[in-house]
């Protein structure tokens, strides 16, 4: 057996690739995994080469925008089931924005897997879970070297590709392990990375609390995967505060949503909505894309709050989505991509301990740095559409630019790497099934949103517990104490009922209730809770008394 890799579009994102496995008779396999920007097989695959199968991570634009122009030789294309049913939606939408080509062929090819399928007698390929998105999958493809297999070796290999991933699970869909019942011998992995991640999530989550619960009409911006994790993760955040929290999805966020088949606490869909006003309601948050309101849900949600000073716009930029102005309602940009930190790459490929690493999504110099970065594994950083071989006839291949020495050491370091890997024994390959969501786990700070948000009053009617009287139990110097302090309290009640009198008996001055709508950064505005005697455009002083928390 001989496994070679070829860079599908080096150049335009680097996130696919095609991967050969040629038999010792000959036979040969041509698997392509994602199919992304200027991926054109027509120049990749040699006359007398075929199309095995199409592996797709999941459904982002950038991994499938080439698909319907690449289905060929009655070739399928594996997903997991649920990013088969993102595709099924997807790719007609897609098409009235880009230039996709017929969509047809690459859904009548669509078939999605959940166990081992075979591609050739030897080779088969299984998706297993990597979060990043909800369905995302990535691929374990096992090979059979019937060459090299005896008595005591089966001659088995697995390569993994990772596509797009985060150790974090998404929407509830497991994040990738590096626990597997067999080695990992070879891995193409995605180096896309998003160190602040978890920090922008709770940024974005809070922000959307604080102003939802002060009774503001809210718009979330975002892409329509995105839109699903994000309401999910809100759903159950609301859940979590025992507070309520309508959320709407509406668009293509909310036809994803149903097509997932997801039903989480507080979430309605409209997947087609006449009268934009009813999608907004104070105190409401309404989810729509894209993130750019040029078009589509959120073209029409941004116009219709626009004007309105006490409305939020939140735009969860996953893309280089350009930050909205000239509104009138306050705007917040705040970039969410769901990718693991540089620290969670290397932890990845520690734990995996494979022989070989293929450098994925990623152009030019971060290539050359990611290929200097392992020193237990070849690292393979190359910035060229070539054929290069892995493995033939039961070796692993160093790259030819390595000298033999260097390889000797990386060769030692590796099976050290291998005997230092904790040893956790699973039966099975994991499933990229749903599991109950997990907010910390997701990457929520839910003590922190527990401390800002959880409210209700105690029942004035609940019996008192043991706890309770005994906490109730004062020493006299406690009395005391305590009626000291009602006394001091008394005082400076009456001065303030004193100070209240005193302002009432000024002429033209109206005392009157108002919500604070918008914090310390910028302009601040207040809506009046009471009726007040003005008319716009008047010019009043405000004088702040006390601050009460909204509930």
């Amino acid at each position: 057996m001989r496994v070679s890799y070829q860079h599908a579009n080096v150049r335009s994102g680097n996130e696919s690739t095609l991967l050969r496995f040629t038999t010792r008779d000959g036979t040969r396999a041509c698997v392509l995994v994602d199919c992304g920007a200027d991926v054109d097989l027509d120049s990749l695959l040699g006359d007398d080469e075929y199309l095995n199968a199409i592996l797709l991570t999941h459904g982002h634009i950038d991994h499938y925008r080439t698909l319907a122009r690449n289905v060929r030789h009655n070739a399928p294309i594996y997903a997991s089931p649920a990013t088969a049913t993102v595709l099924e939606h997807a790719l007609p939408e897609a098409r009235k924005d880009n230039d996709i080509g017929d969509t047809s062929s690459a859904l009548d090819a669509l078939e999605p897997i959940e166990d081992w399928t075979s591609i050739l007698h030897d080779l088969e390929v299984r998706p297993v879970p990597v979060g990043h998105t909800p369905g995302g999958a990535g691929f374990v493809i096992r090979f059979r070297d019937a060459a090299v297999a005896d008595d005591l070796l089966n001659g088995e290999g697995h390569l993994l590709a990772t596509g797009d991933f985060t150790r974090r699970p998404c929407a509830g869909y497991p994040g990738l392990t590096t626990t597997y019942p067999f080695d990992i011998d070879a891995v193409l992995l995605n180096v896309s990375t998003a160190d602040a991640c978890p920090a922008a999530l709770d940024e974005s989550v809070r922000t959307v609390l604080e102003r939802a619960y002060a009774g503001a009409r809210v718009v979330v911006a975002t892409s329509s995967l995105t839109g699903v994790h994000y309401a999910t993760l809100l759903g159950h955040a609301a859940a979590a505060l025992d507070r309520d929290l309508p959320i709407t999805l509406v668009g293509q966020t909310a036809k994803l949503y149903d097509a997932l088949g997801l039903d989480e606490p507080g979430i309605e869909t409209r997947g087609v909505f006449d009268r934009t006003a009813e999608m907004l309601e104070e105190g409401r948050v309404t989810i729509a894309g894209p993130e750019t309101p040029t078009r589509g849900s959120a073209s029409r949600l941004f116009d219709a709050v626009a004007d309105d000073p006490a409305a939020v716009f939140v735009q969860l930029a996953t893309d280089d989505a350009a930050a909205v102005s000239g509104a009138r309602c306050t705007t917040h940009c705040i970039e969410l991509r769901n990718h693991p930190s540089i620290e969670t790459i290397d932890d990845t490929v520690r734990e995996l301990a494979p022989t070989q690493v293929v450098i994925k999504h990623a152009m030019g110099e971060t290539l050359n740095r990611f290929q200097r970065r392992f020193d237990r594994c070849f690292t393979w950083g190359t910035n060229d559409q070539e054929i290069h071989r892995l493995y033939e006839d039961g070796e692993w291949l160093a790259p030819d630019w390595i000298a033999e020495s260097t390889a000797t050491q990386i060769r030692t370091r590796q099976w050290e790497a291998m005997g230092n890997r904790a040893f956790d024994a699973v039966e099975t390959v994991p499933a990229v099934r749903r599991e109950s969501v997990d907010l910390e786990a997701e990457g929520l700070d839910l003590e922190a949103l527990e401390t800002a948000f959880a409210g209700g009053s105690p029942d004035p009617y609940a019996m008192p517990t043991a706890a309770d009287e005994s906490t109730a139990t004062e020493t006299a110097t406690d009395a005391e104490e305590r009626d000291a302090g009602d006394q001091s309290l008394e005082a400076e009640l009456l001065d303030r009922l004193a100070a209240i009198e005193a302002k009432l008996e000024q002429p033209d001055e109206e005392t009157v209730r108002a919500r604070v709508l918008s914090d310390g950064d910028g302009e601040q505005f207040l809506r009046l809770v009471d009726r007040a005697d003005v008319d716009a455009g008047d010019t009043v002083e405000i004088t702040i008394s006390s601050r009460t928390p909204s509930q």
